[in-house]
Parts: C-alpha cells; sequence; structure tokens
C-alpha cells in the first residue's frame, strides 16, 4: 500500500504542478477548523498528491499534499471537483452526496465532562456529560473558540474569529457595523469598542449610522413601506410577527405588540397570539386575563369581532356592510370582502349622494355632511348605481330582475326605471310590467319618479341647465324637436309640433328635418301660393307654401305624400312604402280617386273596393289637383308649363320624356304633336329625322335614305356642319364649307358655328357691301352682299388679316400671322409652316408663298424636303424607313428620319440605307451629301470664306476629320488613321477619334517611321522624334518652340505658345526683346525672324538692346562703372568670348581673368549666342 501511495504521489505531484496554478480562476484556499482532523491521514507518507476532501458533502474541496502535509482548497463559483481529471469542472453542489456524520455516542464514551468544537462546523459545539453528547449552536454572527471555552464573534464561512475589542482601533469616535449581524452595531470612542444591540425589529443602516425598521433576518431595511401611505397606517413587520410597522410622515417604525399578542394582519392591528408559531389564539382561550370590555378582531373575518366579558370570549357581528376598526374597537362601514374601510367616499361629495356599497347590492352609501351612512334597500331589491335608486333585484346575485318580473308584488302605480333605456321606465297594473316612453328630449329620473329634461343617449339630466338664466326659452341640448322653458331655475320640458323644429333665433319651432335638425325656412322662396312640397324626412306631411313660407300639413290617417304627384296616396308612414294598385282601394269611400303609386300617366279610381286603372295620352300626365291629363314630363312627373309664352309663331321644342313627339307652340299655346312613325325629334334642327323612338336612337346614316325618296335631305345627326343627300334610297354625306352649318328648314349650308351650330343670320344685317372677319374661324371670312353673309375660303395655310382685308401665311390654329417669315431671305429659301406640316413655305421676292408637299408626304424642316408621312390629329408622324419606298421610283432619295448623315435611296420599292462620307449630312435641295455637323445637323456657314487656300480648322463633331479651305468652300478630309486633328498646330497627331484625346507620349511613336515629328503634348518648347517606334523628346534652342507645319523650331513664347516667326515682318532689321524673358532676344533680318539667347550672366540691355551683364531672374543690369569699366569684367569669369556692353562691333575676350578689347572685321558684328563675330551691319547691329 505504501509503495502503492507513493507511486500515486508521483504520478499526482506532475498533475498538481499542471492542474493547480493553470486553474486560478477556479481555485479559492478553504480554510478549516485547528480541530479539523479528517484530512490528516490523507498525507501521510505522501511527498505530493490531490484527493477529494474525504467529506462527501464537500464535493467542491479537495487536499493537495506536500511531503506529508495536507492545504486544503475550494472550486470557485459554480465548479466542483472532479478526481478523475484533478480539476474543477461546472457542476451542481446542491448534488453532492448527504454529510456523514460522526458517531456521537462513541465519541462522548468515558468522558464525564468536557465541551468539545463540532470537527466540521465551526457555528456548532458538542458537550459531553457521562458519556452522553448534547450538541448546540453558536449564536448568529459567533463560532465555537475551543481556547476559550465559549462562542465567540467569527466568520461562520471561514470560521475566522472577530476580535471585536480591536475593531475600533485607528478608527474616529462614531458608529460602525457590526461584521455578523446587522441587529447590532459598534460604538468607537477614543478607539474602545462597545457593542450596541438595535431595538427589536430593526436593523444597522451603515450608510444613515442608524437603526432602521427592517428585515431581521435579511438585513434589508424596509424604505419604501410606508411611501404615499397616510399617517398612523400599521402594517406587518417583515419578519417578526408580534411587531408592527407604524408609518408617519412617509417613515416606517417598529413597535412591538403587547406581552402575548401577534399581529392581525386583516385587522392591522394586535390580537392574542403565540409569537413563536405566529398563530392567533382561538375564540375561546382570547379573553383569558383579559379585563372585562376588552374587544379584539377575529383573525379570519374583520366583520366580526370578540367582545371579553369575565375571561370568556364573545363572538360579535357588526352592522351589515361594516367592519371592525379595531384601533377605535368600533365598526364602521367598509369592504367585508377586502376588509378595507370606505370613510373617505363621501370627502368632498355633496349631501346626499347615493354610492354603490363596494361588495354589497342589498344596500348602498349615502353622504350627509362627508360622513358615510349606510342604508338599506327594500326587501327583494338591490342598488342601480346609474340611477341612485333601488330596483327589484337579488341581493345575493347581485343581478337585476327582468322587466317582465319587475312588477310582482309591487303595488299599482309604481314605477321604476327601465334595465337598459334612460328615456323610458316600468309602471306596474296589476302586478304586470308596463314599458312606458319620456318624451323625447327627455329621461326618466327615479329619484322624481317622473320624466325630466336629459340627454337620452347619454343619460345626463339637465337639471342644472336653467340655473342662473332668466325665465325664458332656450333650446334643447340634444333635441332640435324641443325646447325648454326655464321657469325660476326650473327647466320645463316643451314638443315642437310635427315635422318642426326649434330655431333659436325665432324663439319657436319652424319646419326642418327633424332628423338632421336642418331649418327648412327658405323651401317656399320664390314658390307661388299654394305650391305643395314634400317634407324634409316625415313622409306623412305636407309642406304648403303661403307667402312664400311653409307650413306642415298632414296627409289623411293612413296616407302618404307622393312626391311625384304632389297628392296624398294610401301608404305606411313608417316604411314611406305607398300601398300596391291592387290595395289602394280597401276600405276607400267609393268614387274616390288617387294617382297611379308608380306612374303619374295613370290614375286609379276606387269602385265599391276595386282599383280601376285608366291611362293619360302619350307625353301626358295627370294633373291629381284637377283630375285632368296636362302635357309633362313622364319621367319626372312634373307638368310642362308656360313653355310657349312669348315664342314665335310655330316654333318647335322638344319634348322632355318622348322623342317621338314634340311640343309645338301656336299663339302661345301649346300642344303634343307626333313625329311620323319611324321617326324622332332633332331638337337643332327642329325637325324630324328617322330614329327608333323607343331607344331614342337616330337610325345608323346608312339607314337613313331607305324608303325615301330621291333628292331627300335630312341634317346629319351628330355634326351641323353635315347633312345626309338620298339617291336611289342609297345615302351621301356631304360637308357645309368650313364656317357654315346645314340649315334644315332652307335645306341648305348658311354661315354659322360648326361646335354650337349657331346660324349667323343677323351678321350682315345693317352692313354695306364688305369684307368682315369670319365671327369663329381665321381661315374664312364673310363677304356681305345686300346683308346677306356669304361665306368665303381662304387660300391653303393662310389666314384672315383684318388690316390688309385680305388672306395671309400664318398658323391656321392659333390665328397668329406670320407674314415676315421671308424677310431678308434669299429666293428660293425654303421654310415649314408654322403648323401644317404638309406644307412649306417657299420665299420669293420676300414673300411667302405656301405650297403643299405631294399627297403621303410631310415637311422635313431639317431636310428641306417633303418625306413620306402621315398627318395625325394632334402631331405629324415621318414613316418608317420600311415604309418610305412603297410605290417610289427607283433611285428617289429621302434623308433618314434619325440620322443626317444617312440617307434613303429606293429601288424596288424597297428602302436601302447610305451613309454620306465621314463630316458630311444630307443637303435636302440637293439630295447630295455635304460638309456639315453630324451632330448638329446644320450646315458650315461659310467657314472658309475670305480664308486663303489651304487653311485648315476642326471639324466642329469629328475630331478625326479636318476641314480644309479651296476657293472659298470647305472640303472634309480625315486625318491618318490612328490620328486626330490638334486645333493649335492644324495637324493631325497621335489620337483617340472615339474620346478625343491624345495619345501619351510612350504610345505616340508605335508604328511610326523614323525622324517624324509630333510636337510635345504639354510643352511647346519640346517636340517628339520618332525612332524605331520609339519617342526621343527633343527640344527647341532657347526662345524657340516647336512648329508642326514646317516640322522645326521657330521663334516663339514658350509661357504661352504663341509662334512669334511673323513678328519681323514688314519690320526693318534690328534687335527685339523677346517677350518670354529678358536673356532672350529677337534678330529681324529681311522680314525673318530668329530668336536668340545672351551669354550666361547677360541681359538685353533695353536701351542699347544688345547684351549687357545683368540678372535674367529680376531683368536687372549690373552697375556700370567710370573707372576701368572692362578690365573688372573679366574677374572671375571663365576664359571665352563676352559681348561688349555698348559697342556690337567689339567684343572682351577673357584669360586668366584678364581683359582684352577686340574688334570684329569690318562687315561683322559679334553674336553673343555664338560667342564669335557673324555678318552683320554694324551701324544697326542687326546680323545678316
Amino acid at each position: 500500500m505504501g509503495k502503492k501511495l507513493k507511486l500515486q504521489a508521483g504520478i499526482l505531484l506532475l498533475l498538481v504542478l499542471l492542474v493547480v496554478p493553470a486553474s486560478t480562476e477556479e481555485i479559492l484556499p478553504y480554510l478549516i477548523s485547528k480541530s479539523d482532523h479528517s484530512v490528516d491521514s490523507l498525507c501521510v507518507g505522501v511527498n505530493a498528491g490531490i484527493f477529494p476532501h474525504p467529506d462527501p458533502s464537500l464535493c467542491h474541496v479537495f487536499v493537495t499534499c506536500t511531503v506529508g502535509k495536507p492545504t486544503t482548497y475550494q472550486c470557485a463559483g459554480e465548479f466542483i471537483f472532479d478526481p478523475n481529471s484533478f480539476s474543477c469542472i461546472h457542476g451542481d453542489r446542491n448534488q453532492c452526496a448527504t454529510r456523514i456524520e460522526p458517531d456521537w455516542d462513541i465519541f462522548c464514551t468515558n468522558v464525564s465532562y468536557a465541551f468539545y468544537e463540532h470537527p466540521t462546523m465551526c457555528s456548532e459545539f458538542l458537550f459531553c456529560s457521562h458519556g452522553e453528547v448534547k450538541r448546540y449552536s453558536c449564536p448568529i454572527g459567533e463560532i465555537w473558540s475551543q481556547e476559550d471555552g465559549a462562542c465567540q464573534p467569527g466568520n461562520w464561512d471561514t470560521c475566522e474569529l472577530l476580535h471585536i475589542e480591536s475593531a475600533c482601533q485607528g478608527h474616529p469616535d462614531g458608529v460602525q457595523a457590526y461584521p455578523t449581524d446587522c441587529t447590532r452595531y459598534l460604538q468607537c470612542d477614543q478607539e474602545q469598542t462597545t457593542v450596541i444591540d438595535c431595538p427589536r425589529g430593526e436593523v444597522f443602516e451603515e450608510q444613515a449610522g442608524q437603526c432602521v425598521a427592517g428585515n431581521t433576518e435579511t438585513c434589508v431595511r424596509i424604505d419604501s413601506i410606508c411611501q404615499d401611505v397616510s399617517n398612523g397606517t400599521m402594517l406587518k413587520h417583515p419578519n417578526e410577527c408580534d411587531l408592527f410597522i407604524s408609518c408617519q410622515e412617509g417613515s416606517a417604525n417598529a413597535h412591538q405588540c403587547p406581552t402575548g399578542e401577534i399581529f392581525n394582519v386583516q385587522a392591522k392591528f394586535c390580537a392574542p397570539g403565540n409569537p413563536d408559531t405566529c398563530h392567533i389564539y382561538p375564540l375561546e382561550s382570547m379573553c383569558r386575563n383579559a379585563p372585562s370590555g376588552t374587544i379584539y378582531p377575529r383573525p379570519d373575518d374583520c366583520t366580526q369581532f370578540v367582545l371579553c366579558n369575565g375571561g370568556e370570549s364573545t363572538a360579535m357581528k357588526c352592522p351589515i356592510g361594516q367592519i371592525l376598526h379595531a384601533p377605535t374597537r368600533s365598526c364602521r362601514p367598509g369592504n367585508t370582502n377586502t376588509c378595507e374601510l370606505t370613510g373617505s367616499l363621501c370627502q368632498d361629495q355633496p349631501d346626499g349622494l347615493v354610492i354603490a356599497h363596494p361588495n354589497l347590492c342589498g344596500i348602498f352609501i349615502t353622504c350627509q355632511g362627508g360622513a358615510v351612512r349606510i342604508q338599506s334597500c327594500p326587501n327583494q331589491e338591490i342598488l342601480r348605481p346609474d340611477t341612485q335608486s333601488c330596483v327589484p333585484g337579488n341581493s345575493l346575485t347581485c343581478e337585476f330582475e327582468p322587466v317582465e318580473r319587475m312588477c310582482i308584488g309591487q303595488m299599482n302605480s309604481v314605477n321604476f326605471p327601465h334595465p337598459t333605456d334612460c328615456s323610458m321606465f316600468v309602471m306596474c297594473n296589476l302586478q304586470n310590467a308596463l314599458t312606458q316612453s319620456c318624451p323625447a328630449g327627455s329621461i326618466y329620473s327615479a329619484l322624481t319618479r317622473s320624466c325630466v329634461p336629459g340627454n337620452e343617449s347619454t343619460c345626463e339630466q339637465f337639471d342644472t341647465i336653467c340655473t342662473g338664466r332668466p325665465d325664458g326659452i332656450i333650446p334643447h341640448p340634444t333635441k332640435c324637436t324641443a325646447f325648454i322653458y326655464c321657469s325660476s331655475g326650473r327647466p320645463i320640458f316643451e314638443q315642437c309640433a310635427q315635422g318642426t323644429v326649434y330655431q333659436q333665433g325665432l324663439s319657436g319651432c319652424v319646419v326642418g328635418n327633424t332628423e338632421t335638425c336642418t331649418h327648412a325656412t327658405n323651401i317656399c322662396t320664390d314658390q307661388p301660393d299654394g305650391t305643395t312640397l314634400d317634407h324634409p324626412n316625415e313622409c306623412n306631411l305636407i309642406v304648403m307654401c303661403m307667402m312664400q313660407q311653409p307650413a306642415v300639413m298632414y296627409c289623411p290617417a293612413g296616407e302618404i305624400f307622393n312626391t311625384r304627384t304632389k297628392f296624398c296616396t294610401p301608404g305606411d308612414a313608417e316604411t314611406c312604402q305607398m300601398h300596391p294598385v291592387e290595395t289602394m282601394c280597401a276600405n276607400k269611400p267609393h268614387g274616390s280617386a288617387y294617382p297611379h303609386p308608380n306612374n303619374c300617366t295613370q290614375l286609379v279610381h276606387c269602385n265599391s273596393g276595386q282599383a280601376i286603372v285608366s291611362a293619360c295620352p302619350d307625353g301626358h300626365v295627370l294633373h291629381p289637383g284637377s283630375g285632368s291629363c296636362r302635357p309633362g314630363n313622364t319621367n319626372t312627373c312634373e307638368l310642362i308649363e308656360n313653355v310657349c309664352q312669348n315664342q314665335p309663331e310655330g316654333l318647335i321644342l322638344k319634348h322632355p320624356s318622348h322623342c317621338g313627339h314634340f311640343i309645338w307652340c301656336q299663339k302661345g299655346s301649346m300642344s303634343v304633336q307626333s313625329c311620323p312613325s319611324g321617326e324622332i325629334l332633332h331638337p337643332e334642327a327642329q325637325l324630324c329625322l328617322p330614329g327608333d323612338a323607343n331607344k331614342c336612337e337616330y337610325h345608323p346614316i346608312d339607314q337613313m335614305c331607305l324608303n325615301k325618296a330621291d333628292y331627300t335631305r335630312f341634317p346629319h345627326p351628330a355634326e351641323c356642319s353635315k347633312f345626309v343627300s338620298c339617291q336611289g334610297q342609297k345615302v351621301a354625306v356631304e360637308s357645309c364649307p368650313s364656317g357654315s352649318i346645314y340649315h334644315a328648314s332652307t335645306r341648305s349650308c348658311v354661315p354659322g358655328h360648326e361646335a354650337t351650330c349657331e346660324r349667323f343670320d343677323s351678321l350682315c344685317v345693317g352692313r354695306p357691301d364688305e369684307i368682315i372677319p369670319h365671327p369663329l374661324v381665321c381661315t374664312a371670312y364673310i363677304h356681305c352682299a345686300s346683308k346677306v353673309a356669304v361665306f368665303e375660303q381662304c387660300a391653303q395655310g393662310t389666314i384672315f388679316d383684318r388690316e390688309q382685308r385680305g388672306c395671309i401665311v400664318g398658323n391656321t390654329k392659333s390665328c397668329v400671322k406670320d407674314n415676315d417669315l421671308c424677310a431678308n431671305q434669299p429666293d428660293g429659301t425654303i421654310i415649314g409652316h408654322p403648323n401644317e406640316c404638309d406644307l412649306y413655305i417657299m420665299c420669293l421676292a420676300h414673300r411667302p408663298a405656301p405650297l403643299r408637299c405631294p399627297d403621303g408626304e410631310i415637311f422635313n424642316a431639317e431636310a428641306q424636303l417633303c418625306v413620306p408621312g402621315k398627318i395625325l390629329e394632334d402631331s405629324c408622324q415621318f414613316d418608317s424607313i420600311e415604309e418610305m419606298c412603297a410605290d417610289m421610283k427607283d433611285n428617289t432619295i429621302y434623308p433618314h428620319p434619325n440620322d443626317c448623315t444617312q440617307f434613303v435611296k429606293c429601288n424596288d420599292s424597297k428602302a436601302i440605307v447610305n451613309d454620306c462620307p465621314a463630316g458630311e449630312i444630307l443637303h435636302g435641295l440637293s439630295k447630295s451629301c455635304q460638309p456639315g455637323n453630324t451632330k448638329t445637323c446644320k450646315f458650315f456657314d461659310r467657314v472658309c470664306q475670305n480664308q486663303a487656300d489651304g487653311a485648315v480648322f476642326e471639324h466642329p463633331s469629328l475630331c478625326g476629320q479636318f476641314i480644309e479651305c479651296r476657293n472659298g468652300g470647305e472640303t472634309v478630309h480625315s486625318c491618318p488613321e490612328g490620328e486626330i486633328l490638334r486645333p493649335d498646330d492644324k495637324r493631325c497627331a497621335p489620337g483617340n477619334t472615339s474620346t478625343c484625346e491624345l495619345e501619351p507620349i510612350d504610345q505616340i511613336c508605335i508604328g511610326k517611321p523614323n525622324d517624324r515629328q509630333y510636337r510635345h503634348p504639354t510643352d511647346c518648347q519640346q517636340y517628339v522624334r520618332c525612332q524605331d517606334s520609339q519617342p526621343v523628346v527633343e527640344n527647341c534652342r532657347p526662345g524657340t518652340i516647336f512648329q508642326a507645319t514646317s516640322q522645326s523650331c521657330v521663334a516663339g513664347n514658350g509661357n504661352t505658345c504663341s509662334f512669334l516667326d511673323g513678328t519681323c515682318a514688314g519690320r526693318p532689321d534690328g534687335v527685339l526683346p523677346h517677350p518670354k524673358g529678358c536673356d532672350l532676344f529677337l534678330i529681324c533680318t529681311s522680314g525673318t525672324t530668329s530668336a536668340l539667347r545672351c551669354p550666361e550672366g547677360e541681359i538685353l540691355h533695353p536701351e542699347f538692346l544688345v547684351c549687357a551683364t545683368g540678372n535674367a531672374d529680376d531683368c536687372t543690369l549690373a552697375p556700370v562703372t567710370t573707372e576701368a569699366p572692362i578690365v573688372s569684367v573679366c574677374k572671375g569669369r571663365p576664359d571665352g568670348n563676352y559681348t561688349h556692353p555698348m559697342l556690337c562691333h567689339l567684343y572682351i575676350q577673357c584669360t586668366n581673368g584678364d581683359t582684352e578689347i577686340l574688334s570684329c572685321p569690318s562687315d561683322q558684328i559679334f553674336v553673343g549666342v555664338i560667342r564669335n563675330c557673324a555678318p552683320g551691319n554694324q551701324g544697326t547691329c542687326i546680323p545678316l
């Protein structure tokens, strides 16, 4: 066994080293009592190892052995020790095995008297007496100290003693929390410690530094228990039943019940009870030792209490609806279910107010002086809160009796409010319930047992509506069919007459809609006396107009007003439905006559209770008042009256409901006449046309001439500017000239309005013979001849001009003249017409002449050519390419409809699309391609006029093409493939024809021959020379820039890239300053310009125009000295020849700093650029 342990120890040592340090967050030290020797034997003979704690209940504890000595550790938090992996793993400590208790009897054998610490629990100790064992627990916050033989302050978890006596050392005077007991605290005074106990039921609040009411088991103070609670309220203590909490100003204070009593939570008062078991004593033992007259609340019923008398308990009951108020030992109104008092219900309430009892419906509360009083309903009645009265009902179930049972056992004339409708009440008669309704605008008052003004929807009484008001009439708040008369502050309900509503301004009732409350006071405005109108909403009423004021009249009983016939007929006033003809004469006197209920062209006569129906002639309706038939609208039943007054003789008017009839006026009276069979009236033409009288539809035009004689004419049924002519029973539709209409009476066309069909009969009346504008159309005019209007039409594309009294070119729709279209235009100019796309304007002698395109073609303004197209209602549309060449001659050319760089050529009636050469567009008149802008489709406007031959211009839309001038005309040329025109050089250079961007330098020479030169893309003082398809960048000499046309460097300004090669044209030979810098200059020789540079360190003298010493940066000359001006020139200069500052035929030669002045030959001058003499004029200093 020893070898085995040693072998295990050797293995476990490695495990200890691996496990314990690797999980420091999961492992904590575990302290054991000094007397606990349960782990000592584990490490005997073991140098190193890990073992679980021998107590299986401590499954989170393990022991490490080091050279035979044990050390205990515990797993942290939710971990337990796993003996297989020798590590802490997640686990539930509650699932650990039950603790194995020692055999205490054996432990105390042979011990007569001794105290021992518990081997595993430091909060307990053992007392052995003559072999018997007794087990005790230390008070909370203390552990057993074997050394002291007593319980001392200590930590139950760590089993460490607390040295209370030294707790105040180093602390200022004051109080501290007791380390282990929240019902105590420490008082520090000059570093001396005093332990003070809190009063019972209180815990020490460290933050407040005092004891406060709280749970002495959980140490939680009860902060908010008294919040928003009235003073004096008594509440249960959280854990001590013989204590209670008293609330004062929101603060909680713990108090103790009298000895032998505990707190009764329901009664909120102390009552006899056991503080250990927290059980209230039974009724029989409550009054032991209690003086007579003592009252205690019952533990389970707040409506009862115990009265003590001579030590005997007597159960007493509060009056119904009341509960015991223990502090005053009296019964008060309250909720017998929740035991809550209702004393505050009547606070600030009016006297006499009735309030429902919280839980008993057979009683109720009345308020008097702010106090609550309990009242009982009569037997077999319960309170109905909304009416504040008692009604028949079951006090046990609190259910109201149904209406049919409400009067059982009740006296006659007793009445109750209706259960569901406040505008009704129930009256008892011989124990039967009779439902009665209050007048509209009033409700039943249970208190007064009568109907009073009120809102039938909300059941609100208007009992205060007259308070503070003078006597008089006011509107009813909810009903417009009633009003209220205020008398001495009391409301009296008044009802308006049937069919009327109250109007406040008049203080009376007027005719109106009794449902919507809308006044109908204006219903008789402009109506003659005796007019009868239907009432706005009540069908058994009639409104009679008299002096333009309405009055309500009643139909006889059983009749309603027929709005179509304006007569009362048998009907139902509730549904407003008229009785059918079959029953109309039931119970009616013999000879009675009524309008037909559904047909105003018929009359019903009553004959012995039977209905006999008779009909009016066509186009007539019944006049109910006279019982006769008169002309009228059979659809609306309205009479046709006075339509022929002041009308011309023979006037024909449309019948409002019969298209096969018409009204004929003669001598101011009217009669209904019929059209010939198969014809209906055309009102505008005042003539009957072939048509269907039932459908009121004209016959189709192609059928109008059937069975008609030749030369018969009819007006067109839909268009007054047309007419139908019959020939051989066939139809020919003919049109009147524009601005005229067909006149049916004369069967001819006359001037008139085509839209309104108005004739211009009187247009020329009172006028002399003259030409006047047409009233409606600007494309025509009227010629007045002998007071007769003669219609004349303007030529195509022209409108009538009032000033010129003739027709001129203009917009035929807007009537805007445009006679100046050809002003300043050369002959032959073609312009599109302002609005007619099949016309175009040809300019001749600066005057426009409208011409029409061939049939099937419209004018293309861009191409200035007529092309195939269609004229639509509001626009014009070119034919598609596929349609263009249909039936066209071969080689006919048309412009492409969408692309001016293309054209369509016809061949065998097929369209073939051709392209113009690059940079050219189609010219419509010549039908040839000419140079033009391919984007805007505009030709070049004399670009080469007055330009020299060979002049080059960029093409406005194609960078791969350019324009060259020859004899004042333009020709389009293409750059070589892969090149575009560079406008500043007027030369083609490598570039992209799509993006119009020049190629970068590294790609310029690809595929180019050797010595091909191009201007540098960004620096005009450089150029690119091609060598073996590679670019070589060359520099121009100072003062020159590259010229692409000459392929050389010429005089130019490198800053602005402007050429200076023409500067000397027309100038005498000489020197000129160079614009780029003062170290450069120009030499003019025979009109030729050369650019040269002064020697280094010199600039051009602005006055003498020779190179002189100076600063090229700021162009300042060196100072001129009077002594030895030349000798000092060579100091610090390298050997060489330098320009003389004054004379161009002299120069300075510097050798080792020495100065020597030399002269050029007689026909030469010194040129600083070459630092030598060269041919030149010594007088003008100009090189030759």
